[in-house]
C-alpha cells in the first residue's frame, strides 16, 4: 500500500453520440454527492474538453490511499455508475497520482 499521504485522480470519459447531456448531468449529481457524502474525498471537480462535447474528465483528490479504495465502494457510485456506464463510448480511463 502506498505511503499515507493525498491521492489524486484523473477520470477521463467519452460518451456516445448524442449522449453528452444526460452523461453531464448525472455526473454532475454525482459529484455532488461525493462533495457532501465523501469527506475523505478533499475535491470533486467535473471538466469538459473545450471543442469537444463528448469528452468529459473528473478531477478527484482523497485524503489518502483508503479513501481512494473507499470510493467506488460508495451508495452514489453504486446507484450511478451502471447509468452513467451505459452513456460512455469507450471505457473508462483513469491515471492516479500520489502527492509528493
Amino acid at each position: 500500500m502506498p505511503r499515507a499521504s493525498g491521492v489524486c485522480a484523473i477520470f477521463r470519459a467519452e460518451t456516445k453520440p448524442g449522449a453528452e447531456d444526460d452523461f453531464a448531468a448525472l455526473v454532475a449529481d454525482l459529484a455532488w454527492c461525493v462533495r457532501n457524502e465523501e469527506p475523505a474525498c478533499t475535491s470533486y471537480v467535473v471538466t469538459r474538453a473545450m471543442g469537444s462535447p463528448s469528452h468529459f474528465a473528473i478531477h478527484a483528490r482523497f485524503e489518502d490511499w483508503r479513501a481512494f479504495e473507499s470510493h467506488p465502494d460508495s451508495a452514489h457510485m453504486a446507484k450511478l455508475m451502471p447509468r452513467l456506464s451505459a452513456l460512455l463510448a469507450s471505457p473508462l480511463a483513469m491515471e492516479i497520482f500520489l502527492e509528493v
